[in-house]
C-alpha cells in the first residue's frame, strides 16, 4: 500500500500559489512564441517564401497577445490579396479601362495603337503561404516550450 502524507504548510501554500505561477509563466511563454512567429512569418515576407515588393503585405501583419491567447495574421482591409498569396486563387478575367489611352499603347504591324479597353484573361495564382507555414514550421517547438514552462513550474 502507498500512502501520501502532506504535513509543510509551505507545500500547501505552494499548491495554492500554483495555478497564479502557471498562468503567468504560460503568459511570458506565449508573448515569447508570438513574437518568434511574427518574425518567422516576416522572414516569409522577405524572401523565403514572397519577395518584398511593395512592403504594403508586411506592413499589414500584426500580431495580438492577450493572456494566453496569442494570433499573428494580416489587415484583410489594407491588402485584400492577402488571402489570395496565403491560399492561392482563381482570378477571373476583368476589364481594364484606361484613364488616359496612351497608357495601353501596343505596336501592331510597325504603328503604335491605342487602346482604351483592355480583357486580361484569367490566371490562376499558386499558393505562396507565408502564415500557415510559419506556423507548421514552428508547431514542435510551439509544444516544447509549453511543456517546459508547465514542467518548470510544477517542480
Amino acid at each position: 500500500m502507498i500512502s501520501v502524507t502532506i504535513s509543510a504548510a509551505d507545500t500547501l501554500g505552494r499548491l495554492h500559489d500554483l495555478p497564479q505561477d502557471l498562468a503567468a509563466r504560460l503568459a511570458a511563454t506565449v508573448a515569447r512564441l508570438a513574437q518568434t512567429l511574427y518574425d518567422r512569418v516576416e522572414d516569409n515576407l522577405s524572401g523565403a517564401v514572397l519577395q518584398r515588393r511593395s512592403g504594403r503585405l508586411a506592413g499589414a501583419i500584426n500580431q495580438m497577445v492577450d493572456g494566453l491567447t496569442a494570433s499573428v495574421g494580416f489587415d484583410p482591409a489594407a491588402v485584400p490579396y492577402g488571402a489570395a498569396q496565403e491560399f492561392g486563387a482563381d482570378l477571373r478575367a476583368h476589364l481594364i479601362a484606361a484613364k488616359n489611352a496612351r497608357a495601353l499603347s501596343f505596336v501592331v504591324a510597325g504603328k503604335r495603337v491605342f487602346a482604351k479597353h483592355v480583357m486580361f484573361p484569367g490566371a490562376h495564382l499558386p499558393e505562396r503561404s507565408f502564415l500557415r507555414s510559419a506556423l507548421a514550421a514552428l508547431a514542435p517547438d510551439i509544444g516544447a516550450a509549453i511543456a517546459t514552462a508547465v514542467a518548470e513550474t510544477v517542480q
